[in-house]
């Protein structure tokens, strides 16, 4: 069982993207301006975000019908002509003697405060969607850049190659390796593209816009300090609308009990009666006062009582299996944040400050004939590949980032402002 919840060149142009460094995440909130601007209006014309707002006001409005009385009076008129005439009026109240409205608030309190984590949920986790989709936006680009560079190289290498060729240095064999390269080159561009393109509709989906250049990122993301999971678990919206709903579920039970207690219903009437005999006109004041209880025999509703504790051991067995899985989410979004971010410090410290001019060097090796066109190849795709590789962890570091920002609750405090209003 889960602890009780509280509401509480180009490759130079390359390198200089991919640039991070260590932060602190309670020193220093990424609160760029063009960032927020764009998460706020995200917010704003998110149509699941507004849906939740909408549920919001309607739990509100909920709240304050519940905290009306359950009864109206009812105003009763008789009239009767006879062998006498009567008229008389009754005013008629039923009483809440069980104090259903009040069973009925916290019900509605309660719900409401589920709905309103829900919207803070769903906002963090649209914020955290588009942090990760701006990270995957950068890196398309990045990966799209690296592929016209591969291009470029590969182009040069081809014409070089031939003529080399013409000039009797290369053979046939060569030169065809040399195309190929050239092919697949074009191959990974178109593929590079496509991507960026499937990168830009996926920010389209959740912004409800088109950009062709979309805030950059900060370039620094922080380092992970110690962390107590419990203590982040217990301020997570999720789980903070999972445990009011256990509330509202216990609220109901106590409705459910309260709504077994018949209420009575008390009237008071007055009239006047008149009658004609033998030549009389004898006319009396009428006034009476009424009880009636109802008579709960045939149905004590005992049924629906058992089904509020039902639906209470659903709802608290539920906060338990979303705590273990919030738990397991924001173990594991830390330790994939973490490796990745070591990826990228062995990156920076080993790799990043060799490639710059490797690519030079293997095509002086490959002019003066001191290695051959397939080893010449074979290392500059491996260099290639090696920038193409880092460009994919910083894209997973941005988005395990994001996944931890959400898991732990995090979104507002690092964007230095409130997502959810």
């Amino acid at each position: 069982m889960g602890p009780f919840f509280f509401r509480r060149p180009a490759s130079a142009c390359l390198a200089a993207w991919l640039a991070l460094a260590s932060l602190s995440v309670a020193a220093q909130p990424a609160a760029d301006p063009a960032l927020n601007d764009l998460i706020r209006q995200t917010l704003a014309q998110n149509p699941a975000v507004r849906a939740a707002r909408a549920a919001v006001d309607a739990a509100e409005a909920r709240l304050r019908g519940a905290g009306r009385p359950l009864y109206n009076p009812e105003l009763e008129l008789d009239a009767e002509q006879a062998e006498t005439r009567a008229g008389s009026i009754g005013l008629n109240q039923t009483l809440d003697w069980a104090d259903k409205r009040g069973a009925s608030s916290d019900v509605a309190g309660a719900e409401l405060e589920a709905v309103r984590a829900d919207y803070m949920a769903l906002s963090q986790r649209v914020a955290g969607e588009l942090l990760a989709g701006l990270g995957g936006w950068q890196t398309a680009v990045a990966m799209h850049r690296l592929a016209e560079e591969r291009l470029t190289l590969m182009q040069r290498f081809l014409d070089l190659a031939d003529k080399r060729r013409r000039a009797g240095d290369l053979n046939q064999v060569a030169l065809d390796l040399a195309t190929l390269a050239q092919t697949r080159a074009r191959l990974q561009l178109a593929q590079a593209a496509a991507d960026r393109i499937e990168a830009q509709q996926a920010l389209a989906a959740l912004t409800g816009e088109l950009r062709a250049d979309w805030p950059p990122l900060p370039q620094t993301i922080p380092a992970l300090e110690p962390f107590e999971a419990d203590t982040l678990l217990a301020r997570l919206p999720q789980l903070q609308a999972q445990q009011a709903r256990v509330g509202a579920a216990r609220a109901a039970v106590e409705l459910r009990r309260r709504e077994r207690r018949p209420d009575p219903t008390v009237g008071v009437r007055a009239g006047q009666e008149q009658a004609f005999r033998n030549g009389n006109d004898d006319s009396f004041g009428l006034a009476g006062l009424t009880l009636s209880i109802p008579l709960y025999v045939r149905n004590n509703f005992r049924a629906e009582v058992d089904v509020a504790a039902a639906e209470l051991s659903q709802t608290q067995e539920s906060l338990q299996d979303n705590y273990r899985r919030a738990r397991s989410r924001l173990l594991s979004a830390a330790n994939r944040y973490r490796l990745s971010r070591s990826a990228w410090e062995v990156w920076q410290r080993t790799g990043q400050s060799s490639l710059g001019s490797q690519v030079d060097l293997l095509e002086r090796i490959w002019r003066a004939g001191e290695m051959s066109t397939a080893d010449y190849l074979l290392q500059l795709n491996q260099t290639l590949d090696t920038r193409a590789n880092a460009l994919e962890v910083h894209g997973r570091l941005w988005q395990a980032w994001a996944d931890w920002l959400v898991a732990s609750g995090h979104v507002d405090a690092w964007l230095g402002q409130p997502v959810s209003r």
